[in-house]
């Protein structure tokens, strides 16, 4: 079975009010004696979003059938794009069940309060690529245009 997705007709969750929260893929022991030392729990931790979707009446009914018909009222994980540091991206979500889509009508507009978490972030390759570049060059977006010239066209063999 196929991970539905967020549908693309309705809006997705707002920018100004959306948080980010995601734990430490390591622990720090902390011995009676000595330095402590930092060890590694696993892969990617997952990523928490805290945010809302607002939508007209006509969308939230679309919003409505879609959370209880396609993903189980929210048992089931689905494909939405968010937009990160990195641009708008798409993740493997799941709705948390504090919280879970609370609804408030205010002024023929519904706000729903959801708590999402994705299994991780998501960078792009290209980003994890030029990752001394963009971490070495200081204001690098203003240089990432010439870049891409250099190493594409001027030099594709290299």
């Amino acid at each position: 079975m196929s991970t539905p997705a967020y549908p693309s007709t309705l809006p997705l969750l707002l920018r100004a009010s959306k948080s980010r929260s995601q734990p430490a893929n390591f622990t720090v022991a902390e011995p009676r004696r000595g330095y402590g030392y930092a060890q590694g729990t696993g892969g990617p931790a997952p990523v928490f979003w805290d945010g809302e979707f607002r939508f007209r009446p006509d969308q939230a009914v679309a919003f409505q059938l879609w959370f209880i018909q396609k993903i189980n009222r929210g048992l089931l994980e689905f494909m939405m794009p968010i937009r990160t540091e990195f641009g708008l991206l798409e993740h493997v979500c799941r709705f948390l069940p504090d919280g879970l889509a609370d609804a408030v009508e205010e002024g023929g507009c519904y706000t729903y309060k959801v708590k999402l978490m994705a299994r991780a972030q998501v960078i792009p390759q290209g980003y994890i690529d030029a990752a001394d570049l963009i971490v070495g060059l200081p204001d690098w977006q203003l240089w990432a245009e010439l870049l891409d010239q250099t190493v594409n066209v001027a030099m594709p063999e290299a």
